[in-house]
């Protein structure tokens, strides 16, 4: 509980429902006169408080907070709160920091020395280079639920390296965890999350966005090289021998409800051989002077792939999902992603 003390002064913008319900429940509390209302509108407010007598809800301020925040994700829109009073500023950072979106290397550095900062975050998102220095600092967020991470930064022969310090330093309550742009994913990376992570109910992963459809042919095809987009038939026989690899991976993770594998379960030469029938005919490359040309396009445009590859991939796809639900009980999303996704298909970004 809170007790507003005199002279304390609250500034802060709020749209007219939620100054209406604010202000009701503080004329309650300090047995205000009926005739005393708080003026709708959003421009800034001016409240003072004399005495003694109101007890405020910390739940109260905490959603005041919350709506500030809903309306313009920004500090300035919680430092009037916050400069009221310690407890309230404290109020104001833990809900402003509960989500931390890190940009730079030393966006992190700095972020480690603020006080309070590891109890408050519960969900991060960042780069995967960003943590080039204190990368102990993440094992100090002991409240973490989410983590999200970009590894766009790194190769096939680093993945393994930088997969295993960065889980090695993150708090092993996680519930949710998101990794995109990987070079790869396989088994072995399964089956070091679910070792680590035993409470997760949503896990993604994908290396899908790594192939490059916005500048040209040539680039869209060297991107494909550089990630193992399409692991059938070249790292798994066929998609039962997938299934039964990642299953036995994920097979101690038993609260897991959701999976997104960003993987296409077609096999590598769909690609290739759109590539070889689509970039002919447009070879010429922006850095050779061809600067209007359109951007490249996958098999799910083409529609000479689509008629030869649509219904298969659609079956495997359908059959891949039935093998998963049977191996793990818990499990009630699963999804991959897809160059001719089904219409019922579920899950983020099944289609290319």
């Amino acid at each position: 509980m809170i007790y507003v003390t005199t002279g304390a002064i609250f500034r802060a913008r709020l749209c007219p429902s939620l100054s209406t319900t604010i202000c009701s429940t503080l004329q309650t509390s300090l047995a205000a006169p009926r005739s005393r209302s708080w003026p709708a509108g959003w421009q800034a407010r001016i409240c003072y408080f004399k005495a003694v007598k109101a007890i405020l809800p910390t739940e109260l301020l905490d959603n005041i907070v919350y709506w500030l925040l809903v309306q313009k994700r920004g500090f300035s829109s919680i430092a009037a709160f916050a400069s009221t009073s310690h407890r309230f500023r404290q109020i104001a950072l833990r809900r402003y920091y509960a989500v931390l979106h890190v940009r730079s290397a030393q966006h992190w550095v700095r972020s480690c020395h603020i006080a309070g900062m590891f109890t408050w975050v519960r969900s991060l998102t960042a780069s995967t280079t960003v943590f080039r220095f204190k990368i102990d600092g993440l094992a100090r967020f002991k409240s973490l639920s989410s983590v999200e991470l970009d590894f766009s930064g790194d190769g096939l022969s680093t993945q393994s390296s930088r997969v295993a310090l960065l889980l090695n330093n993150m708090t092993a309550d996680l519930t949710r965890m998101k990794l995109t742009h990987l070079p790869r994913v396989d088994s072995t990376l399964v089956a070091l999350i679910a070792s680590r992570f035993p409470s997760l109910n949503n896990l993604e992963l994908s290396c899908v966005e790594r192939l490059d459809e916005h500048c040209c042919w040539l680039c869209y095809e060297e991107s494909s090289t550089c990630c193992i987009h399409s692991p059938i038939p070249d790292a798994f026989s066929s998609v039962d021998s997938l299934v039964t690899s990642f299953c036995k991976a994920l097979m101690s993770l038993n609260h897991l409800e959701t999976l997104f594998l960003g993987v296409f379960l077609s096999d590598a030469d769909v690609l290739a051989r759109h590539l070889e029938r689509c970039a002919t005919t447009v070879v010429p490359s922006p850095r050779m002077g061809y600067y209007n040309l359109p951007p490249p396009f996958g098999p799910d445009k083409c529609a000479i792939c689509g008629a030869e590859h649509r219904a298969a991939v659609q079956d495997r796809e359908r059959r891949a999902k039935a093998l998963f639900k049977q191996s793990l009980p818990s499990l009630q999303n699963i999804a991959f992603s897809s160059w001719f996704s089904a219409p019922e298909s579920m899950g983020p970004d099944t289609s290319r």
